[in-house]
């Protein structure tokens, strides 16, 4: 159940019964010629509210959409926040939920840039350091790449491309490009898309929505143990 679909009342009734709350946080971000903007918005949200689906007192949190970046930021359509922006403000939802008297929390980022990352495992440290409360952080992209590992595949290659496929059709474009991730080494970039010249990374040619729903079916049932037995 979506929380901001719900009362005041039901909210607390559910939080009393130990409902434990995800929090998707996306991205908006350049993804190829091929992939809406919302790539990374899209992924956590549809897996949060299947394992709401499937999972008795699952409530999901309203998703963020704007993350932290560094290679895309000068691509066109890509809208960003500052490290300590996205900090802040994911400790002040997850100390909100705390307040209302939440003791479970997922939190599953579409985007997996390091900084990105770093800033929000920040923030959720930062509460369970001095609030009662469990909470998982990971990126379903990481989670993903347990069932299967495509050699170059990355930032809007296969993987994605399958997953939105699945996810909303309606927002890929006909084009499957091939994008290669150029390393620079050691070399601090001024301009990090410099590495994604098409704006992502791998082979996306046989991309398909049944690829992409095993991949979305096999998070969900990931993300739905990490709630039965690490949360419990």
């Amino acid at each position: 159940m979506r929380i901001d679909e719900m009362t005041t009342d039901s909210f607390r009734r559910a939080v009393m019964d130990g409902a434990t709350v995800i929090l998707p946080m996306g991205a908006t971000e350049a993804h190829g010629p091929h992939l809406p903007l919302g790539t990374d918005t899209f992924q956590p949200e549809y897996i949060a509210e299947e394992v709401a689906r499937i999972n008795d007192n699952v409530l999901v949190a309203p998703t963020m959409p704007y993350g932290q970046h560094s290679s895309t930021k000068n691509m066109a359509g890509t809208i960003g926040v500052s490290f300590d922006t996205l900090r802040s403000f994911v400790t002040d939802v997850l100390n909100s939920l705390v307040r209302g008297g939440v003791k479970r929390m997922v939190v599953i980022s579409g985007h997996a840039g390091t900084s990105h990352m770093c800033a929000i495992t920040e923030a959720c440290r930062a509460v369970v350091e001095k609030e009662d409360v469990r909470i998982a952080f990971f990126s379903d992209y990481d989670i993903a790449s347990k069932l299967i590992e495509i050699e170059n595949d990355g930032h809007g290659g296969m993987v994605e491309t399958s997953r939105i496929i699945d996810i909303r059709p309606d927002l890929v474009r006909s084009a499957r490009p091939v994008g290669e991730y150029k390393s620079h080494g050691y070399i601090v970039l001024r301009d990090g898309s410099a590495c994604f010249p098409e704006g992502m990374a791998g082979d996306t040619r046989n991309s398909s929505q049944s690829f992409g729903k095993e991949i979305n079916d096999y998070v969900v049932k990931a993300v739905s143990e990490i709630i039965r037995k690490d949360l419990s």
